[in-house]
């Protein structure tokens, strides 16, 4: 993917000194900061051009197809302004791979397209060290990506793969299935109350800075999943795309959910940010998805079933439907 020229036409403080008085161009931001990010990675998924050419180039495999996703974050709307470049960097990128995890695909490779309100050395090296962090945690190769002048935003694009036929959709869930997520409902929100009320404490700020994408999960549930999405607008909203594609309904105990506290309200488990899978599979693979789930020391916990209607119920306690709200919305 091409590299573009990075245009300031009023350098910063920081950019004269990086640049010593000369123009900045974008040659010079690959070759400091992004240039070897998961280069250790390249040969294994058959990239044979990467940065440093107008565009990468890859050898396809036989019997397989490419699974493509794109994430952008903007500072103060997915991201707080208050985080470190490394942080930025790392969850960027894992928000955009955990689309992969959903649907059962090995990454492949990574590009990234950064806008910057200016250039300062120690932001980049900080921003480049969690994409290090990142390539090396997943195995994957930054291949590319494109640099330009403006507010802060990240735009990630990640590349994988799967054998033909066996990606994971939304759109094939069956009625009368088992609904189960992964991990824990509602840590990153806590966690990002943590942060932006400044409340002095950290015990779940971790989730928020630094989610993971389920990849192994997903690579198991390959097989026996009928359906999956990752969980980034909130539980309750994503699983509804679930049973719009698939058209279907879903019936939700909320007691059910795995939470980190007892006090389990809407805000809590429907706000977002997890980044957990949810998937719906036959009853009779219970006892297979708890072997999955011992073998990847991942918790994995039923919360419902797939119904004829075409509504999505969430029933509390007391077996009471909730009125439900609609989660994170993009505009």
């Amino acid at each position: 993917m091409e590299w573009e020229l990075l245009d300031y036409s009023s350098p910063s403080l920081s950019n004269k000194k990086l640049s010593k008085g000369k123009a900045l161009d974008e040659y010079f931001l690959i070759q400091n900061y992004f240039s070897n990010i998961g280069s250790a990675y390249l040969a294994e998924h058959n990239v044979e051009t990467s940065i440093g050419d107008d565009a990468s180039v890859i050898s396809s495999s036989s019997n397989t197809q490419q699974i493509n996703s794109l994430d952008t974050s903007i500072e103060g709307v997915h991201f707080l302004s208050s985080m470190s470049s490394t942080d930025i960097a790392y969850r960027s990128c894992v928000i955009a791979l955990s689309d992969l995890a959903a649907c059962g695909a090995r990454p492949k490779w990574y590009s990234i397209a950064i806008t910057l309100p200016q250039v300062e050395d120690s932001w980049l090296n900080s921003f480049s060290i969690g994409l290090q962090k990142f390539s090396d945690e997943y195995r994957i190769p930054l291949i590319g990506g494109d640099t330009t002048k403006g507010k802060l935003s990240i735009t990630v694009q990640v590349m994988g793969e799967v054998d033909t036929n066996k990606a994971i959709l939304r759109s094939t869930a069956k009625e009368d299935q088992s609904i189960f997520v992964s991990g824990i409902i509602g840590n990153a929100y806590l966690g990002l109350k943590e942060l932006s009320d400044n409340l002095g404490t950290d015990s779940y700020s971790k989730a928020y800075l630094e989610p993971k994408a389920h990849i192994d999960l997903g690579l198991k549930l390959s097989d026996i999943a009928s359906a999956c999405i990752d969980i980034s607008d909130g539980l309750l909203q994503d699983l509804n795309l679930i049973c719009q594609s698939s058209n279907i309904g879903a019936e939700i105990y909320l007691e059910k959910i795995p939470t980190s506290i007892s006090e389990k309200s809407l805000e809590l488990i429907n706000s977002g940010d997890d980044y957990e899978l949810c998937f719906t599979v036959d009853e009779d693979k219970y006892d297979e998805l708890m072997n999955i789930s011992k073998t990847l020391n991942i918790p994995i916990t039923l919360i419902g079933k797939t119904s004829f209607s075409k509504d999505l119920i969430l029933y509390d306690v007391d077996n009471q439907r909730v009125e439900l709200n609609a989660g994170y919305s993009h505009f």
